[in-house]
């Protein structure tokens, strides 16, 4: 495919080269090109009706052009390095294959743009834009003139040569630094030049957590996986936030290959809670394998359908190459999953794969546990494991990793009412919260509370006294026994201080065992102490 691709733009630019020579006219009737400058060949032009308005404006063409030549190679890659537009390089791209050079010095300038688009993330419109191009070069070819010479050229590219040879037209400048020398069709930097380029930000699908690229979601079987992946395409293609991160409204493509038609329109119904469906999400139940068609038939839906920047492929399994006899697993699986990177590196778009944990689980390494080689977490951009304590839980571990994203680890509740997964927070939120709510449901807290007020902010006594007084105020025993009821305030000491201000040390007498001192800072209860807390140790009171 790519190298028909080759072949055509071949054909079309040694056309184009051919009507734009030098001393070359062509005849638009016969379509024959004769040389200028020779009586005979104008003799034989005027005879085809080449009317000498044609033959100036042929010429004049020919030098508009020329002045687009830049004077060598090193010129075209000091102002590629400057191009930073879809519009700059589409210029160059074409004006080089259309006027100058070999083929294979074409194929050279071609690979050279393409990997300058890829790095500012612009390639999978530029090639879009190029195909069309292509597709009306065998029309037009016939209409060079001004106009279409300035679409095809660009005219950024004519002020810059003019510029460079025009003294008024640009501002004086310091001669630039002696460049290091690089050997034709590598591609490398130095540090300097790197550290001072003006390169375009990374860009998200769901921002803070989806990046341009190929991630993979990994979790055990039927945990939730495929209801995120159908919330997150709807959320996409609405532009609405997706588990509390805001996105940027893209249209998406979902490859549901585990489903059909009925399940998902379920689905989605449910999700949707009533509202209309949006049109630029689409669903594929059935897609080829990677080497048998995928990429291919990938391609062409994309072209057809340019705003779809998500893909997202549920699952893995299904898509992945068929293993080879003696194949080493980490080179199979870091090849396809290559594959799919460099195929959303190429059109500047993220491809999520839903993928599996195998079956033993390692508890200190969450990506430990995805199922294949390590291959498959080293080729990715990013990763996501849901992780579950149990199956029957309804709160998962949400981690995630990546090389353009910050490593995060977050908790997601399954909503079953919504059919949807909901953001509690980072993990130590929810551990701050659930200390907070065990704080507040402690007996001993609730009994100490009431005494302080009671006892103008002091209490002291033994742990005898502090039992008897649990009965009369929170009706239930605070520990088991004495030992246990001291060890309890020893861990409960932080909390008392940090919710509650209240100081707690002990005295021992000896066989009278331990007395307990308590002192809260504040006087004032009602600051200290909610008002729900209040009110229903003050019933329990009475």
């Amino acid at each position: 495919m790519q190298e028909g691709k080759r072949q055509i733009f071949s054909l079309f630019f040694r056309i184009f080269r051919a009507k734009n020579r030098r001393n070359i006219l062509v005849d638009d009737t016969t379509k024959r090109c004769y040389t200028l400058g020779n009586k005979t060949t104008l003799c034989n032009a005027k005879e085809r009706g080449v009317s000498m308005d044609e033959m100036k404006e042929t010429v004049g063409n020919w030098r508009e052009a020329k002045q687009f030549s830049p004077a060598d190679e090193n010129d075209f890659l000091r102002w590629l390095d400057k191009a930073d537009t879809e519009e700059k390089l589409f210029s160059r791209l074409t004006f080089w294959f259309t006027f100058r050079g070999l083929p294979a010095d074409q194929n050279q300038r071609y690979h050279l743009v393409q990997e300058r688009a890829r790095e500012l993330r612009l390639w999978n419109g530029l090639e879009l834009k190029l195909r069309r191009w292509q597709d009306r070069v065998a029309d037009e070819y016939e209409q060079i003139g001004k106009e279409a010479f300035a679409a095809r050229i660009g005219e950024d590219y004519a002020d810059y040569i003019n510029s460079l040879t025009d003294p008024e037209a640009a501002p004086q400048q310091a001669a630039p630094e002696p460049e290091t020398a690089k050997p034709a069709g590598v591609q490398a930097w130095s540090a300097r030049e790197l550290s001072e380029m003006e390169l375009p930000p990374i860009r998200h699908v769901v921002e803070g957590l989806l990046p341009m690229g190929m991630g993979v979601l990994v979790a055990k079987p039927k945990l939730g996986k495929s209801w995120m992946v159908l919330d997150l395409c709807l959320a996409v293609a609405q532009g609405e936030p997706f588990l509390g991160f805001p996105t940027r409204q893209h249209g998406t493509l979902y490859l549901a290959l585990e489903d059909g038609k009925s399940r998902m329109q379920t689905r989605l119904r449910r999700l949707l809670e009533g509202r209309p469906a949006p049109a630029n999400m689409h669903v594929m139940f059935q897609a080829q394998r990677l080497g048998e068609g995928l990429l291919e038939m990938l391609g062409e839906y994309l072209d057809a359908n340019p705003d779809i920047h998500l893909v997202c492929i549920d699952t893995l399994s299904k898509i992945k190459p068929k293993a080879k006899p003696f194949e080493n697993a980490y080179d199979a699986d870091y090849d396809y999953m290559g594959r799919l990177k460099a195929f959303a590196d190429s059109r500047g778009i993220c491809v999520l794969l839903v993928h599996h944990t195998r079956k033993s689980k390692n508890p200190e390494d969450s990506f430990d546990n995805i199922n294949g080689s390590t291959g498959i977490l080293g080729a990715a951009d990013f990763t996501i494991v849901l992780d579950k304590q149990s199956r029957m839980d309804d709160e998962a571990g949400f981690l995630l990793t990546g090389r353009d994203i910050e490593q995060c680890e977050r908790v997601i509740r399954f909503d079953k009412a919504r059919c949807r997964w909901v953001m509690q927070g980072t993990a130590a939120q929810l551990a701050a919260q659930r200390r907070v709510a065990e704080y507040e449901a402690e007996p001993i807290v609730r009994t100490l509370r009431v005494l302080l007020q009671q006892g103008d902010g002091t209490w002291c006594g033994y742990s005898k006294n502090l039992m008897e007084m649990g009965q009369r105020y929170a009706h239930t025993e605070l520990a088991p026994n004495l030992q246990m009821l001291s060890k309890r305030i020893q861990e409960l000491q932080p909390m008392l201080w940090e919710r509650d201000t209240i100081r707690y040390w002990y005295n021992s007498n000896g066989n009278a065992g331990r007395k307990h001192n308590f002192r809260q800072e504040r006087t004032d209860n009602n600051a200290s102490v909610p008002v729900s807390a209040q009110l229903s140790l003050r019933h329990n009171y009475h």
